[in-house]
Parts: C-alpha cells; sequence; structure tokens
C-alpha cells in the first residue's frame, strides 16, 4: 500500500464512503480519460527536452459536488438532502492530488491546478478513469472533484500586463521560472535548451539562481518574440516575468533638517543586533558606523544606491522613538542596539529586489547565526493590483520566507507598507481602510512575520488624525493570508495633512545617509521599532532558559502577544476601524518590571509530529486564587508552522490546538476567543461571503437547516408556551452597511415564521423593540420573534 491507495479528504479510514447525488461516472470517465491521453499527444509533441520524464499539465475541478446527507438539520427523518459544495483545490480539496500520485504546484485564479506527474502515473490514471463506471465507490470518490485535464495554457505561465507594454523590437529584462521538482542536471538541459531559442546575439542570459523552495530561475535580455517562443515551447517553465520589485515604505523626501550631532564612543558589544534588510548604509557614516554589527551585499546590489531609506531605518533600530521636536542635543545620546546592514538596493530610488531577500537572510543566518531579528521595510504594490503570474510568484517568495522563519527560528518585522501621498481614499479617515489602495502588499501578509502598522504619535494642528494612537492615515491594513489579521502590532510612524501628504512636523525623527537628524513619515520607521522590542524580549527571556537553550521566535512573539497595550485613545475607534491597531503596541515591560496583582507564565517546546501532546502544568497558589476579586486567565500560543503557497486557501500545512483542563482526567474548559473569526476581521471580505451566497444554493441550504432547526425546537414546545428569538444584525454588519447579510437574516426568519404558520406550529409575531439605525433598504428592524403555543 502507498498514498495512492489512502483515502480522500472527509472519508474515514475502514467507514463509508460519502453519497453523491447521481453522476454519470461513464461519461465522466471518458472525459477524463480522453483529456488525459491529448495532454500527453501534446507534450511528446513538444520540444521540451524533459517530455520524456515529466509531465506538468493543468487539472480542471468540477464546479461544485454535491453530496446526499441523512443529517437530522438538514433532511426530514428518512430522506436525503443535498449538500452542494464547492470544489476548492487551494483549500479543503488539496489532498486528492496526493491520492492519485500527482503533485499540486499551484492553483490559479481560476481555480485550475497545475499538477506534475510522471509518464508512467499518467497512463495509469488514463487507464483507471476510463472504467470508473465500474469501479468502486471508494476509487469514484477519488475522482469527484476532477472535469478534465489540459495542457497549460500560455497565459497561466505569461504576464500579458507586461508583455503588452513591451516595444516589439527591443530587448528587456526577463525572468523565466523553470517548475519546481527538477534535477540540477534536468535544470542544465532546460538552460541550453532555451539559450538554443534565442534568436539574436545581443539576447542573452545574464544569470541564474535558486528559490528558498530549491526552484531554479533564469534572467536575461530577451525580445519579446523570444519570451512568447519560450513561453509556448517548454512545459517546464513555469513563468515568464518582469523582475520582481518591492519599494521601500516612506515619504520619498524628509523636512526640517538640523545640523548633525557629535556621537560619543559608546560601549556596545553586549547590545543585540537587528538585521536592516534595506537599501543600504554608508560605510563611514559618522553616527552610525559604530553600531555596525556586521554587513552583506547581495550580488544584485548597485553599489550607489540611494542610501538615505537604509540610514534612517537603522537609526530607529538604534536609537529607538527619540524626539527632537525642540532641538537636535549636543551630543547624540547612547544607542541601545546595533544592526546588521544587509544591502540589496537596486538601480531606482527605492528599489529592492525581491529575488534576493531570501538568499541575503540565508547568507547572514549562516554566517552570523546570533542575528535572529530581520527588519523588512519594503513591500510591493497592493496584492490584488498585480498581474496573476506576479501574484503568484510572490506568493511563492512569501512562502519561501515563512518556510525560513519556521526553519531557522528567527523573527521578521515587516513593515505594513503606504499608501501613494496625495491619494484621496472613497470614504473618510478614519472610516477609509476598505479602500483598496490601502490594501497589504505581499510581503507583509506573511503567516509567521509580524506585521507592523503605523499610529500617531504626537498631535500636530496640521495633521489630518487629531487623535494620538490612531491609525497613521497612510498606514496600509490587512487582512492578511487566508483572512488573518493584520497588522499584529502597531508603532509610531506620523502622520500627514488633509490631503494624505507629508508635512514638516508630522514624522518621526531618524538619520540620514549624511549624519543629519530629519523628520519623516512611513510603516518603515514605525517596524524598527518592534523590532527593537523583540530584541528586548530575547535578551530578558535569554536570562531564564537553562544552559544551553534558548528562547524561542515564538516563545518572543507569543510573549509579546499577551503582554501588548492599546494604543491611548483607540477606545473612540469603532470596532472596525481597529482592526488597524492589530494587538497594539508591544511592550517587554513586564519582564523588567512585574505586575503585582498578575503573573505571566511562559513554556516552550517541540512537538515532533500530528501525535506528540504537551502536557504543561501551571501553578496558581491557592492563597492568590482565594484572595482575587476577578481571577481569569489569557492564554497565548504561538507556532510558526511550515506552508505551501499551492494550497492559498490554507497555507499552513501544520495546526496546532490548545485545551485547558482542571486536571489530566477533566474536561476542557471553553473560554473566549479575543480575535474575532477571520471572515469578519474584514467588512470587504465578509461582504463579499454574503454577496456570493446570495445567488447560489448555499443560502437556500443553510436557509432550510435554519427552519429546521427552529420547527424542531417549537415541535418540542408544551401546550401555553412561548419561544423567544431575539434578533439584532451584529453591529459589524450593520456598521459595514452589509443589507445583503442584514436581508437575508431577517428574510430566514419570515420564512420561519410562514413553515411555522403552514404546519400548524405555533403563532409567529414580531416586535421592534431596537434603538438601532438601520440601512435603507433593508428588511430590519425586526428584532424580537415570538412563538406562542395555547392549549
Amino acid at each position: 500500500m502507498n498514498e495512492q491507495h489512502e483515502l480522500g479528504r472527509g472519508i474515514k479510514e475502514g467507514g463509508s464512503v460519502p453519497r453523491y447525488a447521481p453522476i454519470d461516472w461513464s461519461a465522466r470517465g471518458k472525459k477524463i480519460s480522453g483529456s488525459l491521453r491529448q495532454v500527453k499527444r501534446e507534450i511528446e509533441k513538444s520540444l521540451d527536452p524533459l517530455r520524456d520524464s515529466h509531465y506538468f499539465i493543468v487539472a480542471k475541478p468540477e464546479e461544485s459536488i454535491k453530496k446526499l446527507s441523512k443529517d437530522k438539520t438538514k433532511a426530514p427523518p428518512g430522506e436525503f438532502a443535498t449538500v452542494v459544495e464547492h470544489t476548492d483545490f487551494s483549500g479543503a480539496h488539496s489532498r486528492v492530488f496526493n491520492r492519485l500520485g500527482l503533485d499540486l504546484i499551484r492553483v490559479t485564479d481560476e481555480g485550475s491546478a497545475v499538477v506534475h506527474l510522471r509518464p508512467e502515473i499518467l497512463d495509469q490514471l488514463a487507464s483507471t478513469s476510463e472504467s470508473l463506471e465500474r469501479s468502486g465507490k471508494r476509487e469514484q470518490a477519488r475522482w469527484v472533484a476532477f472535469d478534465e485535464f489540459q495542457a497549460i495554457p500560455v497565459e497561466v505561465k505569461l504576464d500579458e500586463e507586461w508583455m503588452n507594454e513591451l516595444p516589439k523590437d527591443s530587448v528587456a529584462d526577463a525572468v523565466i521560472e523553470f517548475q519546481p521538482l527538477l534535477t540540477i542536471i534536468e535544470i542544465d538541459r532546460l538552460i541550453r535548451a532555451v539559450g538554443g531559442r534565442l534568436q539574436r546575439s545581443f539576447e542573452l542570459i545574464t544569470g541564474t539562481g535558486s528559490d528558498f523552495s530549491g526552484r531554479q530561475w533564469l534572467r536575461g535580455r530577451l525580445l519579446p518574440s523570444s519570451i512568447l517562443d519560450i513561453a509556448k515551447t517548454f512545459f517546464s517553465v513555469q513563468s515568464l516575468h518582469s523582475p520582481l520589485i518591492s519599494h521601500s515604505m516612506a515619504a520619498q523626501k524628509g523636512f526640517q533638517k538640523a545640523g548633525s550631532a557629535v556621537s560619543q564612543a559608546p560601549v556596545i558589544s553586549s547590545l543585540p543586533t537587528i538585521a536592516v534588510v534595506d537599501t543600504g548604509t554608508p560605510a563611514d557614516h559618522a553616527i552610525l558606523g559604530p553600531y555596525k554589527r556586521g554587513a552583506y551585499t547581495a550580488p544584485t546590489a548597485v553599489s550607489n544606491s540611494p542610501k538615505r531609506h537604509a540610514s534612517f531605518v537603522a537609526s530607529r533600530a538604534v536609537f529607538g522613538d527619540v524626539d527632537y521636536d525642540e532641538g537636535i542635543p549636543g551630543v547624540t545620546p547612547y544607542g541601545s542596539a546595533r544592526f546588521f546592514d544587509v544591502h540589496l538596493g537596486g538601480a531606482g530610488y527605492s528599489e529592492i529586489e525581491d529575488k534576493s531577500v531570501l538568499p541575503a537572510l540565508s547568507a547572514v543566518v549562516a554566517t552570523s547565526p546570533d542575528v535572529r531579528i530581520f527588519n523588512l521595510s519594503f513591500d510591493t504594490d497592493p496584492l490584488d493590483h498585480l498581474s496573476s503570474v506576479k501574484r503568484s510568484e510572490m506568493l511563492t517568495l512569501v512562502q519561501d520566507l515563512d518556510n525560513f522563519v519556521f526553519q531557522n527560528d528567527v523573527v521578521v518585522v515587516i513593515s505594513a507598507g503606504n499608501s501613494p501621498p496625495g491619494i484621496q481614499p472613497e470614504s473618510p479617515y478614519p472610516a477609509h481602510f476598505d479602500d483598496p489602495r490601502w490594501s497589504l502588499g505581499s510581503w507583509a501578509r506573511s503567516f509567521n512575520s509580524l506585521t507592523c502598522g503605523a499610529i500617531v504619535g504626537k498631535l500636530s494642528a496640521a495633521g489630518l488624525a487629531q487623535q494620538i494612537g490612531w491609525p497613521s492615515p497612510f498606514s496600509r491594513v490587512g487582512p492578511g493570508l487566508c483572512s488573518s489579521p493584520k497588522p499584529d502590532f502597531v508603532e509610531n510612524g506620523g502622520n500627514t495633512d488633509s490631503t494624505y501628504n507629508y508635512a514638516a512636523g508630522l514624522g518621526v525623527w531618524g538619520l540620514t545617509d549624511t549624519g543629519f537628524w530629519e523628520d519623516r513619515c512611513g510603516t518603515s520607521y514605525a517596524a524598527p521599532l518592534l523590532c527593537r522590542q523583540v530584541a528586548d524580549a530575547f535578551l530578558k527571556l535569554d536570562t531564564v532558559c537553562e544552559k544551553g537553550a534558548r528562547p524561542y521566535g515564538v516563545t518572543a512573539k507569543a510573549f509579546l502577544f499577551l503582554t501588548s497595550v492599546d494604543p491611548p485613545n483607540c477606545e473612540a475607534l469603532g470596532p472596525d476601524f481597529r482592526r488597524a491597531l492589530g494587538s497594539g503596541i508591544a511592550r517587554v515591560n513586564r519582564l523588567r518590571d512585574p505586575v503585582p496583582n498578575s503573573a505571566v507564565f511562559i513554556w516552550q517546546g517541540v512537538l515532533e509530529d500530528s501525535d506528540d501532546i504537551a502536557h504543561v502544568q501551571i501553578p496558581v497558589p491557592k492563597g492568590w486564587l482565594a484572595d482575587a476579586a476577578d481571577p481569569h486567565l489569557k492564554l497565548v500560543v504561538a507556532w510558526d508552522p511550515p506552508v505551501n503557497a499551492a494550497i492559498s486557501n490554507l497555507w499552513a500545512t501544520r495546526s496546532v490546538s490548545c485545551q485547558l483542563r482542571n486536571h489530566p482526567d477533566a474536561k476542557a474548559l471553553r473560554g473566549r476567543t479575543l480575535h474575532a473569526a477571520p471572515t469578519y476581521a474584514d467588512p470587504r471580505e465578509c461582504m463579499k461571503v454574503w454577496a456570493q451566497m446570495e445567488c447560489s444554493e448555499r443560502r437556500c441550504e443553510l436557509q432550510e437547516q435554519v427552519i429546521r432547526v427552529v420547527e424542531s425546537l417549537a415541535a418540542r414546545m408544551g401546550q401555553s408556551s412561548v419561544l423567544v428569538l431575539r434578533h439584532y444584525p451584529s453591529t459589524f454588519a450593520l456598521a459595514a452597511r452589509d443589507i445583503l447579510r442584514i436581508n437575508c437574516e431577517m428574510e430566514t426568519f419570515y420564512m420561519v415564521a410562514e413553515r411555522l404558520s403552514r404546519r400548524g406550529g405555533g403563532l409567529s409575531t414580531f416586535l421592534d423593540l431596537s434603538q438601532i439605525e438601520a440601512p435603507e433598504a433593508c428588511l430590519y428592524p425586526h428584532s424580537v420573534f415570538v412563538v406562542r403555543k395555547q392549549a
């Protein structure tokens, strides 16, 4: 037995196979088998040198899967209900590929899957699928999500937006990404084959490299015609696109320059180190020079790239959030951290070569393993604004970053990013975060990294934000991948004027590349402050670790989440706008100054496999418990999972659950989750879900489930009894003006009333006891639903 004989997701070992609505397996099997053989013929006719050993093809999904259920909440007694399940290769149905011997590479925007298989596996699958009509239900269940297979279309591999912008007769910088799972020898054959397709002497390959995952790539100067030819010829090429470039996240212009201060000679050998991954600082910087712990320069970095941004970021890491509004001191104060200068700067003012990020981080960890904190104050445009090909490639790099964090036990802090200066949002501040231009870029969505947003740390008459602690108007907001809450924390990053531009006196202080103190705005300058908190946590936690051990990165992150504090005045923000603040401001003060009425217990460990369970005892003094007026427990569990970009709707490939028990044999206690469910963290995502449900079979199914639940309750009511159901659309839905959701909820209650009336289940009435202002054109307000049964 091997993995191809494993059961599909949702099929219990030794149990029954799910029942499906009738499927014409004869037609389905012939379609699948015929498409597999057609794909094989196309690949065999190609000039791809790996056509005899590797097949890369597209699996098209069935739009939905219809299951039959006898669940009492879904079907009448003795009958089946049809449950429609949307096929999701990037989420719930991602395991079907392993069962058939397919390797999932990626899932396209349309929901199709790019997969890898060997020629002998394709022959076997074609034969098996051809006889599905005669196969058992277990074998058929493995194929229920598939419609057909195709060769990879050119548009899946080629960034067409970029191609349309290229002059036809001029060479352009291009990146050729090879498919994963290929050996070095096979890559060499591909490189020679690609080189042989170049048409003119001035076309050339300028470099090669590999991603953290091991995938190989080429970079070259190619004509558009050659780019298109490579995309059509080689199935072993995954994508072709322009170089991936991020930009530093800060204002390009500073204000209120002040005279350079004289730096004292600090004693810095014991200071913690923060790696500043940026455009590089000057080697002879008068003030920052003594604090430079080391340096790394990427092969693609430009030696004369502008260094102002990196210098400003490094100064914030070294000196923190200094305030020189009243004047520059005659002598620069001591810094409290060192920095490792990682230079990735490109030719443009704020350009960062994205392909160079992971090799740089790997090089620093290999040569300086004591460097465990990395600051990335750059990002791409909002992820949804990128072309399909570039979006896929950037998510692959984010996958590599998450896996790097998992593998090396480091902490990466990424700035949330800035909206473009001067851009006016559709809704005024602070209700503007749903504007797509304020959504996160690629790097800031990382699962295993900490994303840092910006808040306003001081007031100014010219500032747009008029409350200290409110989000900086330019700071981008989540959600992150899989609707995860982002940012994680916030720090002081400055303000804007009423036109969303930067102005004198609205920023934070840092050093330029020439050693001048300057005031500037940006989330770039908030992120180093969070790095300082992580560094401080490492220092303090290291003193209580056993000899030879060190605090894990997730231990520091868990402590920061546990002890974070809300910014001032944040209670004046509505719940929807507070998502821009994440968990608030990270502070490690409690490691230095314990709070007398509270205790913090920290545990760290390693779970070796899926069957490993860690049992941790939390000592609670009986005397303290007896004296406590309101004893409560706040539990934070943090882990860095390995991830896979192909399953983008799941992302993480490991999940950890935590149970709290009074004693080992007791039932697990249930607590209160502090964060809302991910879907409801963002009004746009929530409204999108309800809008999709509006025109789908899923809505009717869910409504029928609700009706059956209430019918069941009414059937159990005694004579002369009353059932009261209080219905309030959530504050979230009302604030977001989510009329579809409000109407759907109310319509369901009306359907319940109609069903009960028709079947004699009771007399239904509605009352309005609410004081909530409801949007126009919605069925609300009817806030109380009453069912009466009379003798």
